[in-house]
């Protein structure tokens, strides 16, 4: 690992030596690229909030976000920069309508509208979800931009759900030449050095490089972070009309002191617990590594000045190796009377997905109309082993559990006592979309997808063999009342297969159900700035809802319910001004099971509001801030609540020069104590207040 890192800094180092002994090369990359080269989904303004270029995330047609009929919220990498969103939990807890569900550290769940999300694509390809909940630190270096779609957007991943899509948007390369670079220390002994380059390496090639590397100690205690990134990524103009992409990334997460389960909420009493925000079960010898491996290759071709034939090929393969110290029960009012588990286990996803698709326009009627035709296919094998102590067990806790003085078991390397899983998937998927132009107000959007869905094997004991087949209709009406204002409905079909286990160890299959929303957009400052206002209404059954691990395995299973979600959304993101960017939002959301029960954990009403202003009169001064407020949560079992809470962040950068700047992050300016999660009947504490400090270098 000491290897890495070195090589990660040099790297670094070497990026910005050549970025400062090399000229530009262009002014414009966009005007001297044919349209196969681009398809202008990555428009950024200089230092805008939201995304004003095109989205491919909800339809695969090339609409921007004020056509598009459904809530889309775009985090730029301005706003990555300006407040150090350097994780895909930080970009998603500060994005609007989502929740973070941190029930242990390096294991979450992502929340929109009261449902899990579990629809996630790269540059618009859908991905497989593999695990139920996302394990590690996924690093924002090597992203352009993160799309969240609300609601369901199934022509394109195949996984129907009412709760919203991910789309993490790479980096690609330029013909100008960018370099940039930054180096970030925090108050818990860490660092972070990053880089970025990009530009012309020859004639028809272009190349992108970027690499982060990060080292820190945490809060909580015992609790330590690494990251080393790198990725890379060149483009060939093959022709005049044909472009070639090829790129890899590796992404090492390394966590040691690692949370499995978190606090105890409540005594043996009933009395609530009171922990100090840093008090952590996890021993020092418990760690989870998450290596990730990504390779894409993608192929377009201009077919003539209306159609573009597209096809990428993406393979990714994920290893995840962890030995974990779990406590469980409620412990006395002197903190004895707990009971342990321990586990060491082998995870690892292979997916190898492909999608083709040919888009354009056609004319009927007098009038130009969008089509897109496509396949995509996927194919995944998840394996995991798990190695358990079940002999011996592990002796009771005394007082001290949460000192870290818990020794390390004997895990049987050769002898995965506690079974093992491998469980392959085919899914695969024809679907078609079109925006039907009836006039110039008014656009209807409509498509299906027929996704196919296998899977075979077993999984820790229990066999996983289920399939799927069905067709996922979605229909959307657009009305431009004027330049600036869009009225707006859609409606989609859930259709989303869940590799999730019931409590026999048996798979849940398919959940499935239907989502609508209607609403309104207005456009500001020639659609620099959308606000959106939404009401949505989605029904799912069948939908897999954690219950417990099993004793034995650890494996996390699952209960069929049937769940409804109502409510409305207020969102403003953009430019609003030279000097004023906002991204804001204001979230109501009810939540029930079939029998009217509200779903606690789930906050019903929640506003996230971040703003950066650069100052008139001093331009060289920017100042920011960030609110998050939800309202009382409880767990499911209400053996715990968590009253209101805000956090605000706060954060200062000035321009030293043309190409040097620094800047001040405060975190939790107010201190709040507050539960990262009661989605489980365990939690653990947020962040305090804390400080972060930064340099960053532009060419």
């Amino acid at each position: 690992m000491a290897n890495y890192t070195t090589l990660s800094l040099r790297a670094a180092v070497a990026l910005v030596s050549f970025g400062m002994t090399t000229t530009v090369v262009a002014q414009n990359a966009g005007d001297q690229k044919v349209a196969a080269k681009r398809d202008n989904t990555a428009v950024e303004y200089v230092h805008v909030y939201g995304e004003q270029g095109k989205t491919t995330t909800a339809t695969n047609l090339n609409l921007s976000l004020f056509e598009t009929p459904q809530t889309v919220t775009a985090i730029s990498r301005s706003q990555m920069d300006d407040f150090l969103l350097d994780k895909a939990n930080e970009v998603l807890d500060y994005t609007p309508g989502v929740t973070v569900e941190e029930v242990e550290t390096h294991r979450t769940y992502y929340t929109a509208r009261g449902f899990d999300i579990v629809n996630f694509q790269y540059d618009g390809v859908g991905t497989p979800f593999a695990f139920g909940l996302v394990q590690g630190q996924s690093d924002t270096a090597v992203y352009q931009k993160i799309e969240v779609v609300k609601g369901a957007a199934g022509l394109i991943t195949g996984l129907a759900n009412p709760s919203a899509t991910i789309n993490y948007v790479r980096k690609r390369p330029t013909e100008d030449l960018q370099a940039n670079a930054r180096a970030s220390v925090n108050e818990w002994n860490g660092y972070r050095l990053d880089g970025d380059v990009s530009g012309r390496l020859g004639d028809g090639v272009r190349g992108r490089v970027v690499v982060a590397s990060e080292d820190t100690e945490s809060y909580l205690d015992r609790h330590e972070d690494s990251t080393n990134l790198f990725y890379g990524v060149l483009e060939f103009d093959l022709s005049e009309e044909t472009l070639l992409t090829v790129g890899h990334s590796y992404d090492l997460n390394e966590a040691d002191g690692i949370l499995w389960g978190a606090l105890p909420l409540s005594y043996s009493d009933g009395t609530p617990t009171d922990y100090e925000v840093s008090t952590s079960s996890a021993p020092d010898w418990s760690f989870r590594d998450t290596e990730q491996q990504q390779t894409f290759v993608e192929l377009k071709h201009q077919l003539s000045d209306k159609w573009m034939l597209s096809g990428i090929y993406t393979k990714t393969d994920t290893d995840i190796e962890s030995e974990l110290f779990y406590i469980a029960g409620s412990p006395n009012p002197d903190e004895s009377g707990l009971s342990a588990y321990t586990g060491r286990y082998l995870n690892g996803v292979k997916r190898d997905m492909f999608d083709i698709s040919a888009s354009g326009y056609i004319e009927v009627g007098g009038r130009e109309h969008q089509l897109v035709v496509g396949y995509n296919r996927a194919d995944v094998e998840i394996t995991g082993a798990s190695y358990l102590d079940l002999a011996n067990g592990y002796p009771a806790l005394g007082s001290d559990w949460a000192q870290g003085n818990s020794p390390r078991p004997n895990f049987v390397d050769h002898d995965p006592i506690g079974g093992t899983s491998k469980v392959e998937q085919e899914h695969q998927s024809f679907y078609a979309a079109a925006r039907i132009s009836f006039s110039d107000q008014l656009s209807a959007l409509m498509g299906a997808r027929k996704a196919e869905y296998e899977q075979s094997g077993v999984s820790y004991g229990g066999l996983a063999n289920t399939d799927a087949d069905e067709l996922v209709p979605y229909f959307g009406l657009s009305y431009q009342v004027t330049d600036d204002v869009m009225l707006y409905g859609s409606h989609s079909e859930v259709f989303s297969p869940q590799l999730f286990v019931d409590p026999q160890l048996r798979p849940l299959g398919a959940a499935k159900g239907e989502s609508s929303e209607i609403g309104f957009k207005t456009a500001f400052n020639n659609e620099r700035a959308i606000l959106t206002v939404a009401v949505f209404q989605s029904e799912i059954g069948n939908l897999g809802v954690f219950v417990g691990n099993d004793i034995d395995s650890g494996v996390a299973t699952y209960e069929p319910k049937t769940q409804e979600s109502e409510g409305y959304e207020i969102e403003l993101a953009g430019q609003l001004s030279d000097e004023l960017n906002i991204s804001a939002g204001y979230t109501k959301v009810d939540i029930r099971d079939v029998n009217g029960e509200v779903i606690p954990y789930i906050p019903e009403h929640m506003i996230k509001a971040s703003a950066s202003y650069q100052i008139p009169r001093i331009p060289a001064l920017k100042v920011g801030g960030v609110l998050k407020w939800q309202d009382t949560i409880t767990t499911t079992g209400a053996t715990a609540k968590q009253q209101s809470y805000a956090l605000l962040d706060l954060v200062l950068s000035y321009r030293l020069s043309e190409q040097v700047s620094a800047a001040i992050n405060i975190n939790n300016l107010n201190d709040e104590k507050y539960y990262n999660s009661l989605y489980w009947d365990q939690a653990y504490f947020g962040a305090p207040r804390n400080v972060a400090l930064s340099v960053s270098w532009t060419l």
